[in-house]
């Protein structure tokens, strides 16, 4: 509901405001620019750039940069370019900081990235759920990939085929957290750590999807003006279909403006199922709210 007064009360200027922030720094995201950098280059307060900039983005113009600097990095370094070149064209400060803060954004370090993951060590598990086979992966860090089939051996082949050098093995962990994927698919609150990879757009994306409420639809057009890119609904379905984590960022609550399903990785008929038990669970908690309301609510008794 927040969210909704919040997407209500942005004018036009705000979206124009946020989007030509964020043009600058794609364009230069090695650069250094700070809130006041902003605020004289836009002609408005530091306050206002940071306070608009959240509004529309849902995240803060730092962030954001972050974000964009991570992706020249990834770009620098699958180009093959020495580790120490990629990471002075980025625009980190220093080496130090950098592999600190790569092994939470990146999931490993520059030079492992740059050789295909080499090494890195994923647990999985594999279970049954209500639409299929289900397969949690998770690196130390939290979880790398769901998918779901029909058997086994093909969702283990497909994580290989993902991770081509990493070390893949079943791990307790790993069914621990395909248990909190069950449990949320059954509507309940679970804290399920992350460990994924994205461009600053699809993260933008992922973002707003994770905001759909359950039992609830928004359209690609409507995703994308909740991130302030209305032309964008193309790149929208595309960041869908990169979603590495399906079901726990809800794709599947994307559609089309006529109604209809749209694509969906996992299959249609799994999308069609997903969206019909949500709204079952959330129609069910809706009468359960009510029922509530009703029992503790004062009577009231004519004279």
């Amino acid at each position: 509901m927040q969210a909704q007064r919040l997407e209500h009360s942005l004018t036009k200027w705000d979206v124009k405001l946020a989007t030509r922030v964020c043009d600058q720094m794609r364009a230069e995201p090695a650069s250094s620019a700070s809130l006041s950098d902003l605020g004289r280059a836009f002609g408005v307060s530091p306050f206002r750039v940071q306070k608009t900039f959240v509004a529309v983005m849902g995240i803060s113009p730092r962030r954001y940069l972050e974000e964009c600097r991570l992706a020249l990095l990834k770009a620098h370094l699958a180009r093959g370019e020495p580790v120490v070149g990629a990471v002075r064209g980025t625009g980190y400060s220093s080496h130090s900081w950098l592999y600190k803060d790569s092994r939470v954004k990146l999931g490993m370090t520059p030079a492992n990235y740059k050789d295909g993951g080499t090494g890195r060590l994923i647990g999985y598990a594999v279970g049954p759920s209500e639409i299929g086979r289900l397969l949690v992966a998770a690196t130390s860090h939290g979880i790398c990939t769901v998918n779901v089939g029909d058997d086994d051996e093909s969702l283990v082949n497909a994580l290989r085929g993902e991770y081509p050098k990493a070390r893949l093995s079943r791990s307790r962990k790993a069914a621990r957290l395909l248990s909190g994927v069950k449990r949320h698919l059954r509507g309940q609150a679970v804290r399920l750590p992350m460990d994924i990879r994205g461009t600053d757009f699809q993260l933008r994306v992922w973002m707003a999807i994770s905001l759909i409420p359950l039992g609830s639809t928004r359209s690609y057009g409507e995703v994308a003006a909740m991130i302030g890119e209305p032309r964008a609904v193309r790149a929208v379905a595309n960041a869908c279909g990169s979603n590495p984590v399906p079901l726990i960022i809800p794709c599947h609550r994307v559609i089309r403006t006529d109604g209809s399903l749209g694509g969906y990785g996992l299959g249609l008929p799994r999308k069609k199922a997903l969206l019909a038990n949500e709204r079952a669970m959330a129609a069910a908690a809706e009468v359960t709210k009510h029922s509530s309301f009703d029992r503790h609510a004062p009577s009231s008794e004519s004279e």
